[in-house]
């Protein structure tokens, strides 16, 4: 599919859909019990963009980008993902850009954290 793609990094202004992953904090606890665990939680950002929506009218589409990201996430279940214990959906907010001078580009965030373990024990 080459009108969208998922990546890490920032906005893809050339595809008419993208979704992008952006890291925006790391929390790292090591665990009493086990020498060497480290409990990591890390939170990520997800920006869903749509830029062939039809002007000043919010088209299904987008919504349904939101829909599928936030189904993916809560029906997670460990292992799934080799490394990652268990992923959070921390909800979405529509981004309204006053900037926008043609009306129809459309985007959204999505907020989730992620946990895994960390074996540091050499």
């Amino acid at each position: 599919m080459s009108f969208f793609n998922i990546r890490a990094g920032l906005r893809d202004f050339f595809r008419p859909y993208s979704a992008v992953i952006l890291p925006t904090r790391t929390t790292v606890t090591r665990l009493t019990n086990y020498k060497g665990m480290w409990n990591v939680w890390a939170e990520y950002e997800i920006y869903i963009s749509s830029r062939r929506l039809e002007r000043d009218n919010v088209d299904l589409q987008l919504g349904n980008i939101e829909r599928e990201i936030m189904k993916e996430m809560c029906q997670y279940k460990p292992g799934q993902i080799e490394g990652i214990e268990e992923i959070q959906y921390g909800g979405y907010e529509r981004i309204y850009d006053s900037q926008n001078w043609a009306k129809s580009n459309w985007s959204s965030k999505t907020f989730i954290r992620c946990r895994f373990y960390h074996n540091n024990s050499s």
